[in-house]
């Protein structure tokens, strides 16, 4: 087995999931990605016939988990990251979504303060899960 396949293993036992050839497959996509990966992108690098009502429930079930995180993009589909690297930590970082090419980036040296909602006034009695920021605009590669 090589260390990939150790850590997607470990990150499948410790969320408690066993371990199918989707899953351990779209780990080791994401865990390889440079950016945020949509559906499609997935698709095109997974073994040919794989299904893809298995790759959304894989997808949508490590989001449950907080094994990956999810943003939305420019054209409302959603791109996928590994999530924090200890399983059950939140990410709190911001994203960055280029209008022009529709990449989506994690903004891993910036951090969403935890006091964001509270900062913007947002009254004690509402239980906040976590807060997205997800920034607009022009990437350097489009500019």
């Amino acid at each position: 087995m090589n260390p990939l396949e150790d850590s997607s293993d470990i990150y499948l036992r410790t969320a408690g999931l066993r371990r199918t050839p989707v899953r351990s497959a779209v780990l080791e996509l994401l865990a390889k990605a440079q950016r945020p990966l949509g559906v499609p992108d997935m698709l095109g690098k997974l073994p040919h016939g794989t299904d893809v009502v298995t790759v959304y429930r894989t997808l949508n079930t490590f989001t449950r988990k907080k094994l990956v995180h999810r943003v939305q993009a420019e054209d409302r589909s959603w791109r996928y990251a590994l999530g924090a690297s200890t399983i059950k930590m939140d990410h709190r970082h911001p994203h960055f979504v280029c209008e022009k090419c529709q990449n989506v980036e994690c903004l891993s040296g910036a951090e969403i303060p935890k006091t964001l909602a509270r900062s913007m006034g947002v009254k004690s009695a509402y239980a906040i899960s976590y807060s997205e920021v997800v920034l607009h605009g022009v990437c350097p590669r489009c500019q």
